[in-house]
């Protein structure tokens, strides 16, 4: 390997951004995660329901996703199905307002859940 080649690798590994996909009905979780992610150096996607992160899956895999369990057209609870279905290696952490009994019922949708407000 070049010394030029070397650099450059280095160069490219030191620019890499994890990539992480924000799923969530509420305007003021998907401004500000990704506010406080992309401060972190993550590149933060978003989107509003499990119909619109399906569609962002399309064109690229995250490598970790963030959704709102509870949301309109299809709710995290379907939507993380899918997800664990076709990316079983993509870490998801779940969101949820309130205490409720979800944790049993997603334990294998997805690595953690936490509770919002």
């Amino acid at each position: 390997m070049s010394r030029h080649t070397g650099a450059a690798m280095k160069a490219s590994l030191s620019n890499f951004k994890y990539r992480i996909l924000v799923v969530d009905d509420n305007v003021s979780m998907r401004q500000t995660l990704p506010t406080l992610l992309s401060g972190n150096g993550y590149e933060v996607h978003t989107a509003v329901d499990g119909f619109d992160a399906l569609n962002a899956l399309r064109w690229a895999v995250p490598d970790l996703i963030i959704s709102d369990l509870t949301m309109p057209n299809m709710s995290g609870f379907e939507f993380l199905s899918v997800v664990r279905r076709r990316f079983p290696n993509v870490p998801v952490i779940a969101l949820k307002w309130g205490v409720h009994r979800c944790v049993d019922a997603i334990g294998s949708a997805c690595g953690r859940v936490f509770l919002k407000g």
